[in-house]
């Protein structure tokens, strides 16, 4: 053990259950103080009973001249067999007249005297040596039952690799993720503090892969509220509603839907009602309704309706939404109904009067019927895009946005990092980091504790490239300091793929160029998604991708790509560009999946977009 570590070491030598392996080198000092070591623990603790292991030997860097067979007798006396005896004499006191003690001696590799901080290159360079073959007969002595399989090697870098690529793989799409736990983000923890004595509520805001289905799944997963708002760190909660998810988003793996279809069912079980309507069901309620054009505060009634059928309460009869609060009040039971998949209903929303009827009455009347309600027995979660509310509430839009801003689904530089460090801690791969004290760490300690992730820059620590977790943040940002969890973690496994076969790079999982190579795909997904939900931002997308390849040039000025005044504030408004007196720039998350490429007079970086664009928002 080295010096220091005596007070630990000295429990295990002297327990004579322990299998003790003794190292030393042919130099004098090594042989002396092994000798004695020997000495002391034969008489205080040999392996005196049969089931006791019999201890070992390993004279490490002997030189090959040593070991020769060729040299003289004395040579080898003098160096190798003196020592070696003086040690077994010494150690005859651990065992029985008839044993042996088991000795192997290793070669010297100059390699090995200073030894690399990484421990991937650590064990290459073991493995290249010869030790391994000559201390492998000590393994015929450990104690092991038949049978029993020895412990797992640790594991290469690069299963390392492919197992993150494929665990990455699995949440980049919420809808396709079985994964049973979640980060208490800062906008999740506001929502679970705030509602510790009352039910919520509440409409959630969030872009697309902004992480709504993930947390709807999760909260439905804990199938009571008081259950989700301990995991979201709260304290104290009191209040103990039942879930119950009545809409889904139609893009859910089978095993989602098992989940929401159980859940949904357990509910109407123990609050005592039978033959809840399921959400296909649901869905074909509201299409029905959108053929008899129906003003807001019949929408809000045939929401409340469908709040109660959906739990099994009065199924097809109008007034149950109105009937299950006097119910719920009656029964001293609270209930929290949990919606998703509000785009897969109301596709045209941006256009279609119904759709937007449907609804504001869902976003506006229904919480604010709710809420007057005594004792608040019944709430409601709705998670909805951003441009949806838009589209559906055409005065005081920004008001009502306002009053949810607390659990908008937003991520700055800070929580995307710890995002990051959640998602790679949750891997095989542990980074050294207390994973309940992760909501503590401010943004300097998360970029220390994800250096063993992808290094502490796209290069060597002594190189000129730029900061590896500012670089990520920098290019999946927009330029309103935006950062999607779907994009975040596209790209983790996209680089995590890129680096599977990388020999150059030991010291990290995700290599420079895994990194930057992950950034065209990410950017062309991520353009890809945001047409489905933003199609006045699609239209100038398709006008942007329908110019020459000469013209896609930044930086570039409103004449240069011929947009309207109003074009240009669309793509300013969504974080696509950013103005600097006549020019305009966009960043990388944009620029690549649209085929806009740098000019080289003037060309700036990733990161110089990125202090502009911050210090613009300042």
């Amino acid at each position: 053990m080295r010096a220091g570590l005596s007070e630990f070491s000295t429990g295990l030598l002297l327990d004579p259950r322990v299998y003790r392996i003794f190292v030393t080198t042919l130099s004098g000092q090594s042989i002396s103080g092994t000798t004695r070591l020997l000495k002391l623990l034969g008489e205080r603790a040999p392996s005196a009973r049969n089931t006791d292991p019999l201890p070992a030997i390993i004279i490490s860097q002997v030189p090959d001249e040593v070991q020769n067979t060729e040299l003289s007798p004395d040579l080898e006396k003098s160096l190798l067999s003196e020592p070696e005896k003086t040690l077994i004499k010494a150690a005859k006191s651990f065992i029985k007249e008839d044993q042996e003690i088991i000795r192997v001696i290793t070669g010297f590799y100059d390699n090995l005297l200073i030894l690399p901080s990484s421990w991937e290159e650590v064990i290459t360079r073991i493995n290249r040596s010869e030790i391994i073959d000559a201390v492998r007969p000590l393994l015929d002595l450990l104690p092991i039952k038949r049978g029993q399989p020895l412990e797992e090697s640790p594991p290469t870098l690069k299963s390392q690799r492919e197992s993150f690529t494929e665990f990455t793989k699995k949440l980049v799409f919420a809808e396709t993720t079985e994964a049973d736990d979640f980060l208490a983000t800062i906008p999740l923890r506001n929502l679970a503090s705030d509602h510790r004595r009352q039910v919520p509520i509440t409409v959630v805001v969030g872009a697309k892969g902004s992480g709504k289905t993930y947390t709807f799944l999760q909260i439905i997963r804990r199938e009571n509220w008081q259950t989700f708002a301990e995991d979201a760190c709260a304290t104290q909660v009191q209040v103990d509603a039942f879930i119950c998810p009545i809409l889904a988003s139609k893009n859910l793996d089978p095993p989602a839907v098992q989940l929401v279809g159980e859940v949904q069912k357990k509910t109407a079980q123990v609050l005592g009602f039978n033959s809840p309507r399921d959400i296909q069901s649901i869905r074909d309620h509201i299409g029905n309704f959108g053929q008899l054009n129906l003003y807001e505060g019949q929408w809000r009634e045939r929401w409340l309706d469908l709040m109660a059928w959906g739990v099994g309460f009065q199924p097809q009869k109008e007034g149950a939404g109105r009937a299950l609060t006097e119910h719920l009040l009656q029964k001293q039971q609270r209930l929290l109904i949990v919606i998703d998949g509000l785009e897969d209903l109301f596709q045209n929303f941006a256009s279609n009067e119904t759709q937007q009827t449907a609804l504001r009455a869902l976003l506006q009347e229904v919480p604010e019927w709710l809420g007057q309600q005594p004792s608040r027995p019944l709430g409601i979660l709705i998670f909805v895009r951003r441009d949806m509310v838009l589209a559906a509430v055409r005065q005081n839009a920004a008001q009502m946005i306002a009053r949810y801003e607390p659990y908008a689904l937003k991520w700055n530089r800070e929580e995307a990092l710890r995002l990051v460090a959640w998602v790679t801690n949750r891997s095989e791969i542990k980074l050294n980091i207390d994973i309940e004290k992760l909501q503590d760490l401010r943004e300097e300690e998360l970029t220390q504790i994800l250096v063993p992730l992808w290094g502490k820059k796209l290069g060597s620590d002594s190189s000129k490239e730029a900061a590896s977790a500012r670089f990520v943040i920098a290019a999946l940002s927009d330029f309103r300091g935006q950062i999607q969890s779907r994009d975040l973690v596209r790209l983790l496994h996209l680089a995590a793929r890129e680096s599977v076969n990388d020999n150059r790079w030991q010291d990290r999982i995700l290599v420079p160029a895994g990194i930057k190579g992950a950034l065209p795909e990410c950017s062309t997904q991520k353009i890809t998604e945001i047409e489905l939900e933003n199609t006045a931002l699609k239209d100038v997308f398709t006008k942007l991708r329908n110019l020459l390849e000469e013209e896609r040039k930044i930086p570039f000025t409103r004449e240069q790509l011929r947009l309207s005044v109003e074009e240009m504030k669309i793509l300013e408004e969504n974080g696509v560009v950013i103005r600097e007196k006549d020019d305009y720039y966009m960043p990388e998350i944009f620029r690549l999946g649209l085929g806009f490429s740098l000019t080289a007079v003037g060309r700036p970086s990733v990161m110089s977009l990125a202090r502009r664009a911050a210090k613009r928002g300042a």
